[in-house]
């Protein structure tokens, strides 16, 4: 049993794309500036895929109708529907929540949320280049790293996505018991 299993249900959500500026001084090396925060692009994706934040996070909006159970094996299962941002199975971004099952793998990284049979490309070079972020989706233009942490009597899944090596997008969500 882990603090994960239980009954969970949804309290609220909040998107996040936030404002990235690249720069290069030459045509090898690539960085970004994200919340006043200058790193090499590669970097950035690292972090940013294991969760961490580099400006304020916007306050969550109410959202309800999806419930989360999590068994003592840390595998998951969703049902519901809400009317939240979504990254689905396909790693499509959609306007409501499609839920989905699996299983939650720890790392020193954290607990991420996993696919029973998870999207990837062959001997993908970025599933190598994360370390210990599990990402559930890695098709070859888009990583999505779904974390689940404790934060008290509340769980946060914090959905981080990557697309084409550039682009960032960001789901929270906040659940209760049930």
């Amino acid at each position: 049993m882990t603090d994960f299993t239980g009954r969970w249900k949804l309290l609220g959500a909040v998107s996040h794309d936030p404002d990235v500026a690249y720069e290069s001084e030459d045509e090898i090396r690539m960085d970004a500036v994200i919340g006043g925060t200058r790193l090499d692009l590669e970097l950035l994706l690292r972090k940013w895929l294991a969760g961490e934040t580099f400006d304020a996070e916007p306050p969550l909006e109410p959202a309800a109708g999806l419930t989360l159970d999590i068994g003592d094996d840390d595998t998951f299962t969703e049902s519901g529907t809400a009317e939240v941002e979504w990254f689905c199975e396909e790693g499509v971004l959609e306007a409501k929540a499609l839920p989905f099952d699996g299983r939650i793998v720890t790392t020193p990284a954290g607990s991420h949320l996993l696919l029973h049979d998870p999207v990837t490309e062959p001997a993908s070079a970025a599933g190598y280049r994360y370390g210990d972020v599990r990402l559930r989706l890695d098709d070859g233009d888009t990583q999505i790293a779904d974390t689940v942490v404790r934060a008290g009597d509340r769980l946060r899944r914090t959905v981080s996505v990557v697309t084409d090596e550039m682009y960032l997008s960001r789901v929270r969500y906040e659940y209760g018991r049930a």
